[in-house]
């Protein structure tokens, strides 16, 4: 006679959970909380680090939750890696599905034509994706098409930077296609407009989500007010890499309540300071600026903020009474968040760190230091071979480049990212 004990007529249900037999749906879920890189400002979701990777290979078990959670969102910074993803999708199409979220790399410089027509492939073999940022052909100002590669994602796209820097010359508004109606976030990133062509042109459709608006290398809010002033939702503007002009003469911020407004890493032109200060900062409740345009703002700026941040970087600090304006501010403000942007190595910051941070400690319970990427020379691991050797791996690797078309990619690849201060 066979005797029953306690373990002997358990079903597979009440079989304890382990690593290896979890459902996918709590895969999913936990896979969501893996170390990911700094997300970009506008883009809801940011990409697994390459350490995470590996997850897909634990067991049998894990690799399809695992494959979702990584390919959910791409982010490329170099011209090979691009190329790798482009090669991937073409051969593995189970994986064109998964992707969500694709940022690909731009730089402070014309993207070459090579690099665009892979960002372009890439964008053909995706399906229908959320947030994008990509880099664009150049066309005319009276060209006022987008590629069909990137309208194909128009009606889902929540989230979009275009990468469009050409010769000195006006060029077309990208947003004319009709169905970009989800947009919440849109940054236009080198493009030259001129009012006096685009108001030949019809208007584009308002889009009716659109929440901020980055404009990043030229000024082409004046160019756009009359189409900024037809989206309901607008209440953020951020202005990065440019120089300023008089922004008291758009209709947007008269008519549209600005509550949010950035000036990172910018310049201004002194006649425009001043009273047109006043006009913007009328509503707004948080605000980003550099301390070149803090020192020259701040007796305009609204007595009462919800956040207040300050980019540290060593260009704008020469010959700025920094901490005395900083100081005189706060004394007379009430801040309820405040944050320091600052490149690691800034001498600048590292002299007056102590000075600093206890004024700020003192004036808000709120207060936190970010570290942004530093371009100095103490941040390369090596001389010289930190900047080559991706430059060699590139000839080396993609045969199909001609050296001439191999150096133009080269210098490309060799400048700056434009998004290193637009982490948040």
């Amino acid at each position: 006679m066979v005797r029953l004990t306690e373990h002997s007529y358990r079903t597979k249900a009440d079989v304890p959970p382990t690593n290896g037999n979890l459902p996918p749906e709590l895969l999913d879920l936990v896979f969501q909380f893996l170390p990911r890189r700094p997300p970009s400002y506008g883009f809801r979701r940011s990409a697994l680090q390459i350490e995470s990777w590996g997850i897909s290979r634990v067991c049998k078990s894990w690799y399809g939750p695992a494959t979702r959670a990584i390919y959910e969102t791409i982010e490329t910074s170099t011209f090979a890696t691009t190329v790798k993803l482009s090669k991937t999708l073409e051969k593995s199409t189970h994986l064109r599905s998964l992707v969500r979220t694709l940022l690909l790399p731009t730089r402070g410089k014309r993207c070459p034509p090579q690099v665009i027509r892979v960002h372009l492939q890439i964008l053909s073999l995706l399906e229908p994706l959320d947030e994008v940022r990509v880099a664009i052909p150049y066309t005319s100002a009276l060209e006022n098409d987008l590629p069909a590669e990137l309208i194909k994602h128009g009606e889902t796209l929540t989230a979009l930077c275009v990468h469009r820097l050409g010769p000195n010359m006006t060029q077309a508004f990208p947003i004319m296609a009709p169905n970009f109606q989800q947009l919440r976030f849109l940054n236009l990133e080198g493009l030259r407009l001129d009012g006096r062509v685009l108001s030949t042109l019809p208007l584009p459709p308002p889009l009716p989500h659109l929440r901020v608006v980055a404009f990043t290398y030229w000024n082409v809010a004046q160019a756009l007010d009359s189409w900024l002033v037809t989206c309901p939702n607008l209440m953020e503007f951020r202005f990065f890499k440019l120089i300023l002009n008089n922004l008291s003469t758009l209709s947007v911020f008269s008519e549209r309540k600005i509550t949010r407004l950035a000036f990172l890493s910018c310049l201004y032109w002194p006649k425009h300071t001043g009273e047109w200060f006043t006009v913007v900062f009328a509503n707004v409740c948080h605000f980003e600026c550099s301390t070149r345009i803090f020192c020259v703002a701040w007796t305009y700026l609204p007595l009462v903020l919800d956040q207040l941040t300050l980019e540290l970087s060593r260009r704008h600090v020469v010959g700025l009474d920094v901490l005395g304006s900083i100081e005189s501010y706060l004394n007379l403000a009430t801040i309820n968040s405040l944050a320091l942007l600052v490149e690691e190595h800034n001498p600048w910051f590292l002299m007056n760190q102590r000075d600093l941070l206890q004024l700020c400690k003192g004036k808000t319970s709120n207060f936190k230091v970010v570290y942004l990427l530093c371009q100095c020379s103490a941040s390369q691991t090596g001389t010289g071979s930190f900047l080559t050797a991706p430059w060699k791996r590139t000839v080396n690797k993609f045969k199909e480049l001609t050296s001439k078309d191999a150096s133009e990619v080269m210098l490309w690849e060799s400048a700056s990212n434009p998004f290193d201060y637009l982490m948040c």
